[in-house]
């Protein structure tokens, strides 16, 4: 009681713009935004994105939230906001079968709005406010970063039928992502999941389906690859000619990925994991095996 009356007193003698950005700081010193009525605690950055900020926050109050803001960083990064809103709207609310699964596995939109001013200064940023999913490591990218030399081909097989799997889904809906790159699919170690992020290039335009399909399969040929080979993606010394193949054909040729779509890649994505590691089986995956 004593130290909070200290405070209330030392606040009474600063001026307006110094309580404010005091105001601005949770007890511990966090950062703190104002988001639709309610204030957030940053707990840490997540990304540095091509057009905002990525954080998680935890909603102050009764009622805690966690949640992931993207903050745009200048007017072009408010409208890729805006666009990956409207996306995922859209996709929130399909009805087709399926969607009470597959929606869960898309990020979850709270809102779009302007955040306070964080240090007192007139004016806030445009927010892209998500459900922050739990249980997630990192991307593919960071598994790139952590293995060095690639990760194992059979976890290869898993993330990539986790991604053709929601694929199959958002093409259905006539939706496609537009850039998947290894930043845009987190991973979900224990439960084989993966979730793809970073809607702000989706379209309803189903005409770009292949260039999804191809871009999942460079995705995978980049974590297979690792960091440290030189040159475009391959596919790791150590990848099953069946799986190497068909990596091969779906990223180089967008003639193979529109014939077959994501159900048909997937289809041949399971022969030829039979074909190269027998009957499936549930592989614990370390995403960072070297304490990355």
């Amino acid at each position: 009681r004593e130290h909070a009356a200290l405070q209330a007193l030392q606040s009474l003698a600063m001026p307006g713009a110094a309580l404010q950005r005091a105001n601005a700081q949770g007890a511990d010193g966090a950062r703190v935004l104002r988001w639709r009525n309610a204030r957030y605690r940053v707990l840490a950055p997540l990304a540095n994105g091509e057009h905002a900020e990525v954080l998680l926050a935890e909603r102050l109050g009764a009622l805690p939230e966690r949640v992931t803001f993207k903050l745009a960083r200048d007017s072009n990064g408010a409208e890729a906001l805006a666009r990956e809103h409207a996306a995922l709207q859209a996709l929130q609310s399909l009805a087709m079968p399926g969607a009470a699964y597959f929606t869960r596995r898309l990020p979850q939109p709270v809102g779009l709005g302007m955040t306070g001013a964080e240090d007192g200064s007139e004016g806030g940023r445009q927010a892209l406010v998500l459900r922050h999913p739990t249980g997630y490591w990192g991307s593919l990218l960071d598994v790139q970063r952590a293995n060095p030399r690639g990760i194992d081909a059979p976890h290869a097989v898993w993330l990539w039928r986790r991604m053709l799997e929601v694929l199959a889904f958002v093409h259905d809906a006539g939706w496609t992502h537009g850039d998947l790159s290894p930043a845009h699919a987190l991973v979900h170690p224990r439960d084989h999941g993966v979730l793809l992020i970073g809607w702000s290039r989706a379209r309803h335009d189903l005409a770009r389906a292949a260039d999804d399909l191809a871009q999942s399969a460079w995705a995978v040929r980049a974590v297979l690859h690792g960091h440290e080979g030189l040159g475009e993606p391959g596919t790791g010394a150590a990848t099953p000619a069946p799986l190497a193949a068909l990596l091969r054909r779906c990223s180089e040729d967008p003639g193979e990925c529109r014939r077959l779509g994501a159900r048909g890649i997937e289809q041949a994505l399971s022969a030829a994991s039979r074909e190269a590691f027998g009957a499936p089986r549930f592989i614990a995956f370390d995403p960072a095996p070297h304490g990355g």
